[in-house]
């Protein structure tokens, strides 16, 4: 009875399929384009089907059909399909929906849901200031591809984000602080020079020594003096790449110091920096024990 009963529900699947047909999706587009809303929202949900890439091919036609699509991408936002999800938010940031922020930052916040980093990528598609919040909290994210795509959404936004940053740099910790430390670094204002400086001594430190390097202000050039005495590698090659480019005679002496230093890449930064400062070419000693010139990375 079973077996008859399971028989008879795949007869009906079946007959449901042939009678449906193959999706025509030229004939869709034509309705879509002429404006047919059921149309526009059988497409939207077409970018939950990646059978041969369907979902591909929907979203380059949603992008083309532009704003007329969005309030039914805008619907689908939070979808539990992972594909319409991605491919909606997505469809969402190149079309710069300002409207649909809220939604973007709900799934940005929500952990749990899979690949979240289109949400922050968006985000900083769309650039306008309520999506800021939105980012700065991600970079305490769990995911690390999440706190990736913020950054580098905080670091688009540029000056929109300069003092969102600033302000959240003395209270966080961790990989947020980092994160936020080298957007900091990149955007390159000056105005975060003294936030980065006072947290030079911190746990971050690799990180807040890079940016300063970036900012190539004189306000930090102590700090980075005092870099090239520290325990970490890293942070002496930091500081020996930043100091070049600040140009301060009084770098000269602790960068000969360091043109001893045990690890070669931190040997090499001192070379090139000590050249750029002085005039003069400076030889290092490469990991083959030669007195050897640094290779040109400035031009």
């Amino acid at each position: 009875m079973l077996r008859r009963l399971f028989t008879l529900i795949l007869l009906l699947l079946l007959c449901a399929c042939e009678q449906s047909g193959p999706i025509d999706l030229e004939k869709l587009e034509g309705q879509a384009r002429a404006g047919n809303q059921q149309a526009l929202e059988q497409l939207v949900g077409l970018l939950g089907n990646n059978h041969e890439n369907l979902n591909g091919r929907v979203y380059a036609l949603l992008l083309d059909i532009g704003q007329p699509a969005v309030p039914f991408l805008r619907a689908r936002v939070t979808d539990p399909n992972d594909d319409l999800r991605e491919h909606t938010i997505a469809a969402l940031g190149n079309l710069k929906d300002r409207d649909g922020v809220v939604e973007i930052g709900r799934v940005l916040d929500t952990e749990g849901l899979k690949r979240r980093y289109v949400a922050a990528w968006a985000l900083g598609e769309i650039a306008t200031p309520p999506v800021v919040p939105y980012l700065i909290r991600a970079l305490d994210d769990p995911d690390n591809e999440v706190r990736k795509a913020a950054t580098r959404s905080l670091i688009k936004l540029n000056r929109l984000a300069l003092q969102p940053l600033i302000a959240y740099l003395p209270q966080s910790s961790g990989q947020g602080q980092a994160a936020a430390i080298r957007a900091l670094g990149d955007i390159g204002d000056p105005q975060a020079v003294d936030v980065l400086i006072s947290l030079a001594n911190g746990k971050n430190r690799e990180d807040v020594i890079l940016a300063l390097g970036r900012l190539k202000d004189p306000r930090a050039q102590r700090v980075l003096i005092d870099a090239l005495s520290d325990p970490a590698w890293k942070v002496r090659m930091n500081a020996a790449m930043a100091l070049g480019p600040l140009g301060s005679r009084a770098a000269i002496a602790p960068l000969q110091k360091t043109l001893e230093d045990q690890v070669m890449v931190v040997r090499e930064w001192s070379a090139r920096s000590l050249a750029m400062i002085t005039g003069h070419q400076v030889l290092y000693r490469d990991s083959d024990g030669k007195m050897v010139p640094p290779y040109e990375v400035y031009h």
